[in-house]
């Protein structure tokens, strides 16, 4: 698998529509093998850059879309590949991008123009009709949106839910949204510093942050404004709306993890057959801590993908091969470096263990036997720094957490694993805390720390809290999931505080729209532990069964 390219590093290129017209007429356009550049008109007589591939010595063949925002001509490759196998490629710029017409309001055309360009196919000479998508990113997404009228998706690193994406378990999803938005702000692509991303998401309120970062940016507004799931968002969701079978991949570190098996849960619950979810050990950008973790030998190679379409469109079964299991889920576990398959999610082998915390860095199977408290000091002013994670851009995914160990503003815990440990499945916990703060967050993170001492994040999230109190509330916190095996001699890790930012918006501590919040207020938060109080990180043990 190719390490994931940061989406806003991507090159710009731009032409006029008049040229696209052009050379539709001196292409003579649509019957004719090999390469062809034209132009698909949609409503409100929009043209949309398009480029064809059609394969030699076929009448009526089956095709690959491809509809993208960064740019056609990175994804030719697929149209001399597949074109070899009998399968057309039509590729197209989205809607006021490169080469199509129109402004770019992201994700919200998709689904209308996506259709007239399906519609569009299906009406060529050369179309037998049926027709798959590929992509990741963003341009999943434009599968799902147009997902009921496809024959196969295959869905890279990508959601059908924008909303869990910008809000993730609710939390802003600050560094994935501007790292994106602000470079996609215009027709022309920008490439946004990380140290300018950093320091310009300080500034307050919020709305005015992407002003001083680079432009204000409309959608990049609208996102702030919204911040419950409401109609704006409801008309970018396209979960459950196909049957069709599709290839998923997804990462253990990647922005869509949560939201793409959620997505695919429901495609296999409303009767979707012949599906399969990859989840590897990649991120959505580069990532921060080398791993290879054992090579193309043990993660799979990626032409496995291209594989797997074409023998759909051609009519034959699909099939994974080694190093993957073929199963409904294909679940990699990093530091052991081996896949596993299920039928189910979480796996049948997957069993919940609560770790419970106490003092001193108390972390255990067995509830600690006394009652008491730990309390630390958040201030929104020096926010806890988010280290790699699942956010997009450059040092994503493992990172050497190291230099937040020790800060005053959290809770650390800890215990010796002297044996191997799996993790594979969803983590959460159950926290019993209060806060002097009316509004305010809560994270929690799991790490590993290895015997030469780096700390590198397993994975991390987090919860709105709407605490103020003195007693103690119990509440759930969703850490999304993992496929993660501790060694013996390292130590699990386990940390709680109020921030990581920039992955997530810092919460201000008051209960102000986030549009226009520019008051910070420090806040004393506890968590309880004990019999009474049993917080803990409940996490997902998973048994190999030996044959």
């Amino acid at each position: 698998m190719k390490k994931a390219i940061p989406l806003f590093l991507l090159t710009f290129v731009f032409a006029t529509s008049n040229e696209i017209k052009a050379q539709n007429k001196a292409n003579n356009v649509m019957n004719r093998p090999g390469k062809t550049e034209l132009s698909v008109p949609v409503e409100d007589s929009v043209l949309l850059g398009t480029t064809v591939f059609l394969p030699r010595g076929k009448k009526k063949c089956p095709t690959v879309l491809v509809r993208t925002p960064y740019n056609r001509t990175t994804e030719e490759w697929m149209g001399k590949a597949f074109s070899h196998f009998g399968i057309a490629v039509v590729l197209q710029d989205v809607r006021g991008r490169y080469q199509s017409e129109g402004g770019f309001y992201p994700f919200i055309h998709e689904r209308s123009d996506g259709l007239q360009t399906l519609r569009w196919i299906r009406d060529q000479s050369w179309s037998d009709g049926t027709i798959a998508g590929y992509g990741g990113s963003y341009l999943g997404y434009t599968q799902w949106a147009v997902s009921d009228s496809l024959d196969f998706m295959t869905l890279l690193l990508t959601g059908a839910n924008l909303y869990e994406l910008c809000y993730p378990d609710g939390l802003f999803s600050l560094q994935t949204t501007f790292a994106w938005g602000l470079a996609n702000g215009s027709r022309e692509a920008k490439y946004i510093p990380p140290e300018k991303l950093r320091t310009g998401a300080l500034i307050l309120p919020l709305s005015a942050a992407d002003d001083s970062i680079i432009q204000d940016i409309t959608f990049i507004n609208d996102w702030i404004k919204h911040e419950e799931y409401d109609s704006f968002w409801e008309k970018t969701n396209h979960r459950g709306m196909s049957r069709s079978p599709a290839l998923s991949m997804a990462g253990w570190y990647d922005i869509f993890l949560k939201s793409q098996i959620l997505d695919f849960q429901k495609l296999v619950e409303q009767g979707s057959t012949g599906s399969r979810l990859i989840i590897g050990p990649w991120c959505h950008g580069t990532m921060g801590e080398k791993n290879e973790y054992g090579g193309l030998k043990k993660t799979g190679k990626p032409m496995q993908i291209f594989w797997y379409v074409k023998n759909h469109l051609k009519g034959k079964t699909g099939k994974l091969s080694a190093p993957l299991k073929d199963s409904r889920y294909n679940l990699f576990i990093m530091e052991r470096n081996e896949y596993v398959g299920s039928e189910v999610w979480p796996p049948r082998e997957t069993h919940t263990v609560p770790y419970y915390i106490g003092p001193s860095g108390y972390l255990s199977t067995s509830a600690y036997k006394e009652d008491g408290h730990l309390t630390y000091r958040y201030s929104p002013a020096d926010p806890y720094p988010s280290l790699g994670g699942t956010a997009l851009g450059e040092g994503v995914g493992p990172v050497r957490q190291n230099r937040n160990a020790g800060r005053k503003d959290q809770l650390e815990f800890e215990m010796a694993i002297t044996e191997p440990l799996i993790l594979l499945g969803p983590i959460s916990a159950t926290l019993f805390l209060s806060s002097d703060a009316p509004c305010t967050d809560f994270i929690v993170g799991l790490q590993d720390v290895f015997p030469d001492g780096k700390i590198i994040n397993i994975q991390e999230g987090g919860a709105k809290v709407s605490a103020n109190r003195d007693i103690p509330g119990k509440t759930e916190i969703s850490v999304w999931a993992t496929g993660y095996q501790l060694n013996a001699g390292h130590r699990l890790r386990m940390f709680i505080a109020s921030s990581w930012f920039p992955r997530y918006n810092r919460s201000l501590n008051t209960c102000d729209p986030t549009f226009n919040a520019v008051n910070p207020v420090p806040a004393i938060q506890k968590i309880f532990y004990g019999p009474k109080a049993p917080s803990s990180i409940n996490l997902p043990v998973y048994t190999i069964q030996v044959k």
